[in-house]
């Protein structure tokens, strides 16, 4: 009681007069924390028997009247100059605030003993701690702006100056806030405010107070805690959600709701991460192990589909915040580029078997949370992608470590657990274009392709020139990879940075890759390789083309030739004029190989070879030219000749490497008949069905060389009178083509077959359709047993391409397309008048822009002139002396020359 009466009386006398007598008002106030936080330990760890009803309602009031008590007199220290200007204050005050702070904790703690004023001693508690961290950064502001001018002659010792003092107040109101916010993250709701405030209080006298604190308190310490909390509600959360399954989904809402606090946590450790780096780099490990778990878990739901609103929110609140904690330790200037590769190593290695990307949901979470790299994919290769796309904030040289570890990532992709997810998932992607930003759905592959090329443009245009040949060294090892992905990837991205870059770039890509070309060639280049580099020759200029067909075009031994024009050479993007020169060495070759066979009726083994009749299919197959005219009515009688004989030759051949040979140029003769209209009118074409016809009677398996080629001849049918009827042989003939075709059952040929039959059914004038299928097409069986036949399915395949042929002739769009187009177009016109009107001009001087004139420098025009006189000279010494092949060669080079010296005569008569 009296301990009561004296906290009352205290309080009003601070109301009047708190200056006077408030070094006695801050003893009375840590001597009653001291008090009431000694009985509150004894009761709280005494049983109810040993206390009655009467005296704990007055000791509870009293822990609240001193916890008043001590709130008001923070406040008045808050507001004095007085304590600031007297160390022994200074000592009175440090000493309050720590028995003020360890009342609090305990009151905080023990909430639960007190049970008449929980929720008043709750709120107070509150206050105390807003207070507090109000003082502690009045006190920071102070020392750090010299308020105490007198400081030294206030006291010479060095451990009772303002700023010492004020350190260790703050130290140990940091230790206790901390204390406090982990114990209020146990409460589960209960303690939503006390947690804010405190981990407020924390983050804030931590960035407040760098390199004023105590060795005693460890940060790292600190940011650990605050990523265990955060992962422990995210365990505890995806637990609810994968191991008791509810029938409902859980809805976006919700999902939020359970990670608005994970990101609380992590926000904050990214503030501290921030302001003390060198603290992070100590729990870099758990730093990039909690950046882990929280994308594997995104992969983890993104193989439950009822869990595609989690996937969602994790995208939206936790994933993002998560990176920011990664980026700020590999953004640290004090990190050094072996613990970046340290990093990037542990995110892209492949040692061992990730359990969650097996289908037991058992080992799902527990590989997906567990500490270290254990579990590195596919989390790690998401995080090395994000890491990639903040490439231009990290720096140069983290920027060349990154250049180093794309192989690592190409090996990574092409793992037999990952590629599947790079091919077949999508997931959330985080827009920031609008004001909310809103989460769309991507391809994982659509997402590893735009990084790169984001990375790669970066690298290309503002990093070293060894950082883009560690880049472009390792595309074109990939250029040659065994794997398909890797190779797409690769061949994409060249083709992105020749399509974009500068010519000089661009021509020295493309060398590159000829050289490497070269050096495989002899030991077997792969159609593979082949069509890829064909993929960068069509984004490279016509003047990279031409040269790069002149140089492989007159070297006809090494097969590069051969495989460039199989896997189809670009020749829309050579010049006019070297186009022509190559399609017409096209046809005369061919024209002088069929010569030749006829004649000598296939001759030797080279012969056999055949590389006229390959390259001229190849061009018609893959590059649709348009010079078929150049086919003389001479000349396609001997096509078909040619044809026949080879066929002759086919069924009379010796061994199988001639049947092989013989095999592959039918296959090509049959491709450019099929690729010329005109010759499907000729009389000689009835003798071709059947003389085709003949090969598959008996049926052979060596026969299935040709049905790719048969089905493109299939579908060229549609562009000539077939006369019907069973009497008719040609008919009869086409039908059992047809048959085989439609018969086959690899699944490549099957498809395709349905394809050139439904092109021929769209387009022919024949009545008698049901003629060419026959009664047991591959795509009528039964997919599990392929034993049982049911027409219906084919007929559905049928179906299916016929409406892609039907919808391959409309030309014509829909009003409501019409409809959409204009809208398009009214938004594009807004968004430009926006654009042009927020423009302002700056004025430089009183003239108008329009009427001033860019000045150029003395002897630029004269150099001009030089130019042009040069080039005229040049032209007039080709056509003087007969060196017409060396003029076709360079006429692009001097096209090119002449156009830039055109666009400096431009700038010269400004």
């Amino acid at each position: 009681m009296l301990h009561k009466m004296i906290l009352q009386i205290a309080m009003k006398c601070m109301e009047v007069d708190s200056a006077t007598y408030l070094s006695q008002f801050l003893v009375l106030g840590s001597k009653a924390s001291s008090w009431c936080e000694k009985h509150l330990k004894e009761k709280s760890g005494a049983t109810d028997e040993l206390h009655d009803t009467n005296h704990s309602t007055i000791f509870e009031q009293i822990l609240l009247d001193g916890l008043l008590f001590g709130s008001n007199l923070i406040s008045v220290l808050t507001s004095s100059r007085a304590a600031k200007e007297d160390a022994n204050m200074m000592l009175i005050t440090g000493t309050l605030i720590s028995e003020l702070l360890n009342l609090t904790k305990a009151s905080v703690m023990g909430n639960k003993k007190i049970c008449n004023v929980s929720s008043e001693v709750l709120k107070v508690a509150q206050q105390i701690l807003e207070g507090t961290r109000t003082l502690c950064l009045s006190y920071s502001d102070a020392s750090k702006e010299g308020t105490t001018t007198n400081e030294e002659k206030i006291n010479e010792k060095r451990d009772l100056s303002f700023t010492s003092l004020t350190s260790k107040i703050v130290n140990y109101a940091i230790q206790t806030l901390y204390e406090i916010g982990v114990f209020a993250a146990s409460g589960g709701g209960t303690y939503v405010t006390m947690l804010n405030l405190s981990w407020k209080g924390v983050v804030t006298l931590l960035q407040t107070n760098k390199g004023a604190l105590d060795e005693k308190l460890k940060v790292g310490d600190i940011i650990t805690t605050l990523i265990s909390l955060a992962l422990e509600m995210l365990k505890s959360a995806a637990e609810s959600w994968f191991l008791v399954p509810s029938k409902a989904s859980p809805s976006i809402a919700e999902a939020k709701r359970a990670f608005l606090p994970i990101k609380f946590f992590l926000i904050n450790a990214v503030r501290i991460c921030s302001a003390y780096p060198l603290e992070a780099l100590v729990v870099q490990r758990e730093i990039v192990s909690c950046a882990l778990a929280v994308s594997n878990l995104g992969f983890c739901f993104n193989i439950e589909s009822q869990l595609r609103a989690v996937r969602e929110a994790l995208a939206e609140f936790v994933e993002p915040t998560s990176f920011l904690l990664l980026q700020a330790v590999i953004s640290s200037v004090a990190m050094d580029p072996s613990a970046k590769c340290e990093v990037f190593e542990c995110l892209l290695q492949t040692k061992r078997q990730v359990g969650f990307l097996t289908t037991e949901e058992s080992d799902m979470l527990a590989s997906a949370f567990s500490t270290g790299c254990d579990a590195s994919l596919p989390g790690g290769v998401l995080l090395f992608l994000n890491i990639l796309r903040v490439a231009p904030s990290l720096g140069e040289s983290t920027t060349l470590e990154l250049c180093k570890y794309l192989g690592n990532l190409f090996t990574v992709l092409i793992h037999e657990k990952i590629y599947p997810f790079v091919l077949g998932s999508e997931i959330p992607i985080l827009g920031n274009s609008n004001p909310t930003p809103e989460i769309t759905w991507q391809p994982m592959h659509t997402f590893v392709v735009q990084t790169l090329k984001a990375f790669l443009i970066f690298v290309v245009t503002s990093s070293s020139v060894v950082a883009w040949l560690e880049a472009e060294t390792i595309l074109l090892e990939n250029l040659f990879h065994t794997h398909f992905l890797c190779v797409a990837i690769a061949t994409e991205l060249l083709s992105f940075v020749i399509r974009h870059a500068e010519t000089a770039l661009a021509y020295q890509i493309i060398e590159n890759t000829l050289s490497l070309v070269r050096i495989v060639a002899p030991h077997g280049l792969r159609p593979r390789t082949a069509c890829s580099f064909n993929s960068l020759l069509s984004c490279a200029s016509s003047g990279i083309v031409d040269r790069i067909f002149t140089l492989v075009s007159n070297d006809e031994k090494s097969g590069i030739y051969l495989a460039l024009l199989r896997e189809g050479f670009p020749f829309g993007s050579l010049s006019d004029n070297v186009q022509k020169i190559a399609i017409e060495r096209l046809f005369t070759a061919i024209s002088e190989f069929m010569e030749a066979y006829c004649r000598e009726k296939g001759g030797s083994d080279a012969r056999l070879i055949g590389f006229p009749v390959h390259a001229l299919a190849s061009a018609l197959v893959f590059c649709d030219l348009k010079d078929q005219e150049i086919f003389d009515e001479k000349t396609s009688s001997l096509l078909f000749k040619f044809t026949s004989t080879l066929i002759q030759n086919y069924k009379s051949a010796p061994d199988n490497r001639i049947m092989d040979s013989l095999a592959k140029l039918i296959s090509s003769s049959v491709d450019i008949i099929s690729k010329t209209k005109q010759l499907y009118g000729y009389p000689e074409m009835s003798g071709l069905f059947k003389d085709l016809n003949s090969l598959f009677t008996p049926k052979s398996n060596s026969n299935t060389t040709f049905l790719p080629s048969l089905g493109r001849f299939i579908a060229g049918l549609c562009h000539m009178e077939i006369p019907e009827g069973d009497e008719n042989s040609v008919c009869t003939a086409l039908w059992n083509l047809n048959h085989t075709m439609l018969r086959e059952r690899h699944w490549a040929v099957a498809h395709q077959a349905v394809a050139a039959f439904g092109h021929f059914a769209a387009h022919t004038t024949c009545t008698q359709l049901w003629q060419f299928v026959p009664d047991d097409p591959a795509l009528s069986y039964d997919v599990e047993t392929g034993t049982v036949t049911d027409a219906n399915r084919f007929m559905s395949e049928l179906k299916a391409s016929l409406e892609k042929e039907v919808a391959l002739n409309a030309a014509g769009y829909s009003g409501e397309e019409f409809g959409f187009l204009i809208k398009e177009g009214e938004s594009l016109q807004k968004m430009v008048k926006t654009s042009t009107s927020a423009v302002v001009p700056m004025e430089i001087c009183e003239e108008a822009p329009e009427t001033k004139k860019r000045k150029i420098p003395e002897g630029f025009s004269e150099g001009v002139e030089l130019l042009q006189r040069g080039l005229k000279v040049m032209r007039g010494a080709l056509d003087q002396n007969d060196l017409a092949e060396l003029g076709n060669e360079i006429s692009s080079q001097m096209a090119c020359i002449e156009k830039v010296i055109s666009h400096l005569v431009c700038l010269s008569d400004l």
